[in-house]
């Protein structure tokens, strides 16, 4: 009777981090320019913990990403861009403050990668 208890409260505390698991989307500016490099990304960010789902766009210089938050970051995620060879910003953000600066060196938030 314990044992059903136990795995009874174990299986609805399971359940509840599951339903505050949320997931989210972010699209980044990535530099690829062909199929190559549309499915070497595409491989490379499917294969990291908590990414759900992945759609690289070569024309527009944009990956969308949707992912578990509770398992990965946007930090974790652009991490791993570094890692597969590829410079990676979410979009929208402004690079101007960063180490380096945008990739044309003047400050923006738009997408400067096309």
């Amino acid at each position: 009777m314990k044992t059903k208890r136990t795995l009874t409260i174990l299986f609805i505390s399971l359940f509840a981090l599951s339903v505050f698991a949320a997931k989210k989307s972010v699209s980044f500016n990535v530099m690829i320019s062909d199929s190559k490099g549309k499915s070497t990304v595409e491989k490379r960010m499917k294969s990291q913990t908590g990414v759900m789902s992945v759609k690289a766009n070569p024309q527009m210089g944009t990956v969308a990403i949707e992912y578990d938050d509770t398992k990965t970051d946007v930090n974790a995620l652009v991490g791993a861009f570094k890692s597969a060879g590829f410079y990676a910003s979410p979009v929208g953000e402004s690079c101007a403050n960063k180490p380096g600066g945008c990739l044309n060196n003047k400050p923006t938030t738009t997408n400067t990668m096309r």
